[in-house]
């Protein structure tokens, strides 16, 4: 799965508008949905394995913007897991796995909303992240507001949250035995550790 990693915001030197990053998403990273029905609430948990891969970028010191390129996320909607047999198979069904088996989500831009030049170890950070989402071919414009904490010289996290309904994904939530009633919101989490195998270089 490739990440449209948001690390790039750290690694970039101040001198160097375009850039390359070399990165991988730790096994211990997590990805999962929030829901609730008219009984009580779920967890949906993502588990993929996390392949090295690179990101490309230009900064634009006039509004301290960073764009993307080829900037992708592709959850498979199929190792969504909800811990219930039956649930999971409603899920993929409303999310039409078969016929769009990733949701996919493009990072366009990033705007820091803090003024410092250099990161601090173990302080957070924010970001606000505009991307392009799409959940069983239909694709919306999404604002992330997201976290970042450099660990180490090498290793950051990043976590970020976002409510969403999924009727404006035309996602109709089936409700099992004609019962149990799931609300059309959810909350989409990411809880990311970034390893980077080599720094951002100008390119």
């Amino acid at each position: 799965m490739k990440w449209f990693c948001l690390l790039l915001v750290f690694a970039l030197p101040a001198a160097s508008p375009s850039f390359t990053v070399v990165y991988q998403i730790d096994a211990k990273s997590r990805l999962f949905l929030n829901g609730s029905t008219n009984i009580n609430t779920f967890q949906c948990f993502c588990k993929d394995q996390f392949q090295v891969a690179t990101l490309y970028g230009t900064r634009h010191e006039r509004n301290r913007s960073i764009q993307f390129q080829k900037a992708q996320l592709l959850i498979k909607t199929d190792l969504i897991s909800c811990k219930n047999k039956l649930m999971n198979k409603d899920l993929h069904k409303a999310l039409k796995s078969d016929d769009f088996p990733y949701i996919k989500m493009e990072l366009l831009e990033a705007l820091p909303q803090h003024n410092e030049p250099q990161l601090a170890p173990n302080t957070w950070y924010n970001y606000k992240a505009n991307t392009n989402l799409t959940i069983a071919g239909v694709t919306k414009p999404v604002t992330l507001t997201l976290q970042l904490n450099k660990q180490s010289a090498h290793l950051f996290r990043i976590i970020a949250s976002k409510e969403l309904l999924m009727s404006d994904f035309n996602v109709k939530p089936r409700t099992p035995f004609n019962m149990i009633r799931i609300s059309d919101q959810i909350i989409i989490n990411f809880d990311l550790l970034v390893l980077v195998s080599a720094p951002a270089t100008a390119s």
